[in-house]
């Protein structure tokens, strides 16, 4: 059998109960035990975001600002803050457990699709380590509408073993993205140099992309995770 995708699954079992059954029942039903080495992944929740918090990690809104939004009109939510700091300190966990890799990371809401399997994943992973300015590859569905009527993808797709991946340098959210370690390594240097949670994490990510360049986001031609939020299923937990 091949080496297990390292997962990680951004999720809060205490305050996501629900969530945490159906990721579970998605897991066994679609038998990804012996494919995904899953582990679940909480730092913090929204209400443990203090006023404290705030002040320490939100510095300015220069990131948001490159998105139409800034901190007075529409400021950031707790649940905002807080999945930030979670995807932060997920990725600290990784670049300090390993040294090498790719790793797929979840938000709670990910919803498998029926092309969500092993050879299709690890197809993915062959062809990704093929292209050599990719950072991250993300396989989730995003805001389909949002993202036809604006005419993505716009690049020209690279085609590997018949497959199709656009570099598009912006996410189609972020409920399941595939990284590679140095890339974790390279978004994490570039955060900590001022540790200013100036934006939402998909936010963030787009803008090192576009406007510091350097981190390159790829799509896959087609998406394999659906998020649990927009199809109705969850209520966010973001606002």
């Amino acid at each position: 059998m091949e080496e297990k995708l390292e997962t990680f699954v951004i999720i809060s079992k205490k305050n996501e109960p629900e969530r945490y059954k159906i990721f579970l029942k998605q897991v066994i039903n679609n038998k990804l035990y012996d494919f995904l080495n899953i582990h679940y992944f909480n730092y913090c929740w929204k209400s443990d975001i203090t006023p404290e918090i705030r002040e320490k990690y939100c510095k300015s809104d220069w990131t948001m600002q490159k998105h139409s939004r800034n901190m007075n009109d529409k400021p950031l939510t707790n649940g905002e803050i807080s999945l930030f700091l979670n995807w932060i300190f997920c990725l600290k966990k990784i670049r300090e457990t390993y040294s090498e890799g790719n790793f797929l990371i979840l938000e709670s809401d990910a919803i498998f699709i029926n092309n969500f399997n092993e050879q299709r994943i690890s197809k993915i992973l062959t062809d990704i380590n093929s292209i050599e300015n990719l950072d991250i590859l993300n396989i989730g569905e995003g805001l389909p509408h949002y993202f036809k009527i604006h005419g993505f993808p716009k690049t020209k797709p690279i085609i590997k073993n018949n497959d199709k991946y656009y570099k598009e340098n912006i996410n189609r959210c972020t409920e399941a993205i595939i990284w590679k370690y140095k890339s974790i390594c390279k978004f994490l240097d570039y955060f900590e140099k001022k540790n200013d949670i100036d934006g939402p994490i998909d936010t963030k990510i787009d803008v090192l992309s576009t406007y510091i360049g350097g981190f390159n986001i790829f799509w896959p031609k087609d998406y394999l995770i659906r998020q649990g939020s927009n199809l109705k299923l969850y209520n966010s937990t973001i606002r």
